[in-house]
């Protein structure tokens, strides 16, 4: 009679303990319109993967392959997509389409930058989907920030330290 009650609970016990089974890399996130998000990791030679985005409202997503690191995100100050993006040499593959979805076998090892840019209908959530799992998805991060120009920066920082230098030098003559 014990051994059925032990069974009884056990068998409920083990309902309660979800079962998962990841087969891809899942990313979601909510973006404004106008923004980008990059993302990088690495295919050896005839690997082959495949890169989805869905969204859950009705924004206008992008999606961009490049071979070599991305040094500007290609929007215009107006949120409008940039049609340079699409005559950049490192793009190996893109996707306009209302789920945009890129299936894309590498030809060399190479590390490869993933770009999703909300053109318009935002904001909205988006779920990135990479295939087959096993693959080390990174966030990126552009290390260039537009607006900063170095000139400005180094002639604030030259013109600051010359500023304390002159008065400290009249400080030390009192």
């Amino acid at each position: 009679m014990n051994y059925k009650k032990i069974i009884l609970i056990c068998s409920l016990f083990f309902l309660l303990i979800p079962i998962t089974n990841v087969k891809a890399f899942i990313y979601t996130d909510y973006i404004k319109d106008g923004n980008y998000a990059f993302f990088l990791f690495d295919l050896q030679v005839g690997n082959n993967t495949q890169i989805s985005l869905n969204h859950e409202e009705s924004g206008n997503f992008t999606l961009f392959l490049f071979n070599k690191r991305p040094s500007k995100s290609y929007v215009k100050s107006d949120k409008s997509l940039d049609n340079d993006i699409f005559s950049k040499s490192s793009l190996v593959d893109f996707s306009v389409d209302d789920n945009p979805y890129i299936n894309y076998t590498s030809p060399d090892t190479k590390i490869y930058y993933i770009e999703i840019i909300l053109v318009g209908g935002g904001p909205d959530t988006y779920n990135l989907t990479i295939l087959p799992k096993g693959y080390t998805v990174t966030r990126y991060y552009l290390p260039i920030i537009p607006g900063f120009r170095l000139e400005f920066i180094l002639l604030s920082i030259v013109l600051a330290l010359g500023t304390i230098f002159i008065l400290s030098k009249k400080r030390l003559s009192r």
